[in-house]
C-alpha cells in the first residue's frame, strides 16, 4: 500500500470524523477556484510558461472572529521551457487552513514532482498566503470620468519539510487604471507592477524580482494582454528587459449555492 494511499485515506478519514463531530453545525460551504497564467517571453531565460491551480474545498465551521476553518484538495502545475530544472514541478495536496480575508494559515500535505530533473517530494508545507484588492477611485476624484484605478498584491510564505523547496515566497503588487469599457463588457487597463520569486532550495533560476508596465484587456474571469519586463536573476546575475504575452483567469465557485460561481 503507497505512501500517498495512506495519506490520502487519513485525510479522508479526518474529513468524515470532523463532519460527523459537527453534525450539529450546518457546513458553511463547498468554496473551489481556478487561477492558471500562459505567458511568452521574447528572451531565452524563461521563454514560454504556464502555471496554476484547481482546489475544492469544504468550509466546516466559522469560529469567534469570523475565522473559517477550511479543508481542501488541490492540483498545482508550473512549466517553461528555457531553464526549467527545478523549476518545472507539477504537484497534489490535501490540506486544512483557517481564513479570514485577507489571509489564509494552513498546513498541506503534498505529493510534488520535478520531471525534467527526475526528483520527486512527499512533504508537509506550512503556509500563509493573502490576496487583497482595492479601487483609488474615490480618493482620486479625477476629472476625466475614468472607469476606475484597480489595484491588488497577492503572496505567499512558506515552508517546506523537505531539501529540494525549502522555505520561499513570491506575490506581486500591482496598481492600474481602467479607462474605458468596450462593447461585451471589455476592459482596456494600463498597469504598473512588481513582482518577487524566492527560495532558499535549488533557486539558481527561480529566484527573480522584475517591475513591469503593460496593458491589458479584461473581461471576468479572463485578462489578455502585453507587459514590458525588467526582470532580474540575483542568484546567476542575469537580466533580461523583454515584452511578455499573457493570458491569465480566475474563478471561483460554491457548490453549496445553486447560482454557480463568482468571477473576478
Amino acid at each position: 500500500m503507497s505512501r500517498r494511499f495512506l495519506v490520502f485515506s487519513a485525510a479522508v478519514a479526518f474529513s468524515v470524523s470532523l463532519s460527523q463531530s459537527v453534525h450539529a453545525i450546518e457546513i458553511q460551504g463547498y468554496p473551489g477556484s481556478t487561477w492558471g497564467n500562459i505567458s511568452h517571453d521574447l528572451d531565452r531565460l524563461v521563454g514560454t510558461g504556464a502555471m496554476g491551480y484547481v482546489n475544492q474545498g469544504i468550509d466546516w465551521v466559522t469560529l469567534p472572529g469570523e475565522i473559517t476553518f477550511n479543508t481542501f484538495a488541490e492540483f498545482r502545475y508550473r512549466f517553461r521551457n528555457e531553464n526549467e530544472e527545478f523549476y518545472n514541478a507539477y504537484s497534489e495536496a490535501v490540506g486544512l487552513e483557517f481564513k479570514r480575508s485577507p489571509f489564509r494559515l494552513g498546513m498541506d500535505y503534498v505529493w510534488e514532482r520535478f520531471p525534467e530533473a527526475g526528483e520527486g517530494s512527499d512533504k508537509v508545507q506550512y503556509y500563509l498566503a493573502w490576496y487583497y484588492d482595492w479601487d483609488l477611485k474615490r480618493a482620486l476624484q479625477s476629472a476625466l470620468k475614468l472607469r476606475g484605478f484597480p489595484g491588488s498584491t497577492w503572496g505567499t510564505v512558506s515552508h517546506d519539510v523537505d531539501t529540494l523547496v525549502g522555505t520561499g515566497t513570491m506575490g506581486n503588487v500591482n496598481q492600474g487604471i481602467d479607462w474605458i469599457t468596450l462593447p461585451g463588457e471589455i476592459i482596456i487597463n494600463t498597469f504598473a507592477e512588481y513582482r518577487w520569486r524566492f527560495r532558499n532550495r535549488n533557486d539558481d533560476f527561480y529566484d527573480a524580482t522584475s517591475k513591469a508596465v503593460g496593458m491589458d484587456l479584461r473581461r471576468s474571469p479572463l485578462h489578455l494582454g502585453v507587459a514590458y519586463v525588467w526582470e532580474r536573476f540575483p542568484n546567476i546575475g542575469e537580466r533580461s528587459s523583454k515584452f511578455q504575452y499573457y493570458l491569465t483567469w480566475y474563478y471561483d465557485w460554491d457548490l453549496k449555492l445553486s447560482s454557480g460561481g463568482n468571477k473576478r
